[in-house]
């Protein structure tokens, strides 16, 4: 017979022994698992470090070891996944070409050990020289977005509405504007419902369509991955995780219809004058208009890089794809490494559309794609959908076929109707530096240069 007293009596007395032995073997698997996700966080940097792909591009994390406890707070927080990880127990940027500068990795960590930077310390990044409040070294001449080198949307969205309520804080009557929007994408749009929350007296012009560059994305592109805080709006969300440029700016259009947000579009900015007695004259394809302070918020995408080649104006070259449809049983080529090429491609490559698809890619690897098009373009290529050529460079554009040079230094002719070039995009810095603006190399420094 049990002596239950006696076996209760027994287990009081070895009861820390068993809650020892089962938190030493809860902390010994918690050890393991960590240390083996540190291991393959390792192995995934230094295979991205023998690609040359951990020299990041533009604005991105920089770590202080000093402050990092590798509580791995930032590693959770990010939206696009294994871009910062855990190695020997300190926060690694593994991924830079994944990194798109939302700056959530910046705001979780809990020791203040991170912040967003350009450049690193080995190479330099040129950008327009402006404030924490985005205002430039010309007095009430601010610039938010992908002109100050803030591509993503969010970030841009979040600028554009600060520095619009720092330029319409104190402003003068003796104008016909209070702000002057030149741009109408992501950073125009959120500075103009900035201005209507205000009550200010605003003028948003837009030399294409509202919606500025994502106006130009190609259909159904995929264009964010999180909610957006939006002036007079807070946070919007969608009804997925992955919002395509259509889902987006339909949402804008009834934003900008509740609100009644006038933008004037067609509308090309041409000149920019300061004015003596204060403010500012701006002339644009629709008249011209003074205004006490002026935002520049256009994109870049305007102004392609180009190839430099002779018939690189002929009509079958493009910097841009809207439409794959378009093209149905054509010899195609796409120049690039980055995701806007790699996106080209894929969207060429449809099995229906019958496209003889090359992508020409200048490395040996793509530099500047993120895994998940990378793997897509990869698959797309063993399936025979598309060729791919590494370390390939286009020497000579003809009317019906092009001129590439190979890695093995042999140059041949392959079939061209139609070539599109994603070599990147020129920042205006001549127009920029033309309105007084400076230009400034930042090397792994924040907006202030901190």
């Amino acid at each position: 017979m049990v002596d239950w007293t006696a076996f209760s009596l027994w287990l009081s007395n070895h009861l820390e022994v068993f809650a020892g032995v089962f938190l030493v073997g809860i902390g010994f698997f918690s050890v393991r698992s960590r240390t083996q996700k540190q291991r393959g966080s390792k192995e995934l940097y230094e295979k991205t470090v023998s690609e040359s792909l951990h020299l990041p591009t533009s604005l991105h994390p920089e770590v202080n070891a000093l402050l990092c406890v590798g509580c791995g707070t930032c590693t959770r927080a990010c939206p696009e996944g294994d871009v910062l990880q855990l190695i020997n127990h300190l926060s690694t940027l593994i991924a830079p070409t994944q990194c798109v500068g939302h700056g959530e990795c910046e705001q979780a960590c809990p020791q203040g050990a991170i912040r967003l930077v350009f450049g690193t310390k080995t190479r330099g990044m040129n950008i327009p020289r402006i404030t924490k409040d985005y205002e430039t070294n010309v007095p009430g001449l601010y610039i938010a977005g992908e002109l100050g080198g803030m591509g993503l949307i969010r970030n841009a969205v979040k600028q554009g509405a600060l520095a619009a309520e720092h330029a319409l804080s104190g402003t003068e009557r003796n104008h016909e504007f209070d702000l002057l929007i030149v741009g109408a994408g992501p950073a125009g749009f959120s500075a103009a419902l900035k201005a209507v929350e205000l009550k200010k007296r605003y003028l948003c012009i837009e030399q294409n369509s509202f919606g500025g560059t994502i106006y130009n994305f190609p259909r159904q592109k995929i264009v964010m991955t999180a909610p957006l805080m939006i002036p007079m709006m807070g946070q919007v969300k969608f009804k997925s995780n992955k919002v395509s440029k259509e889902e987006l700016l339909e949402q804008w259009c009834d934003i900008r219809s509740r609100f009644g947000v006038e933008i004037q579009e067609g509308s090309r900015f041409l000149e920019l004058t300061k004015i003596a007695t204060g403010g500012f004259s701006v002339r644009t394809t629709q008249g011209t208009f003074s205004s006490a302070k002026v935002l520049l918020s256009m994109g870049v995408r305007g102004t392609p890089r180009k190839l430099g080649l002779m018939n690189e104006d002929l009509p079958k070259v493009t910097y841009a794809l809207l439409d794959a449809d378009q093209y149905v049983g054509r010899d195609v080529a796409v120049v690039g490494g980055g995701n806007s090429a790699v996106e080209a491609a894929q969207a060429l490559a449809q099995a229906d559309l019958k496209n003889r698809v090359k992508l020409f890619v200048k490395g040996a690897t793509f530099d500047r794609c993120n895994d998940e098009n990378r793997k897509i373009i990869q698959d797309l290529a063993k399936a025979g959908r598309l060729k791919i050529y590494y370390k390939a460079t286009v020497t000579e554009i003809h009317e019906d076929h092009l001129q590439v040079s190979t890695d093995a230094g042999v140059a041949q002719s392959v079939p061209n109707d139609f070539l599109f070039i994603f070599a990147g995009t020129e920042m205006p810095h001549g127009f920029l530096m033309g309105l007084g603006i400076q230009i400034e190399k930042k090397f792994g420094e924040g907006l202030s240069g901190s």
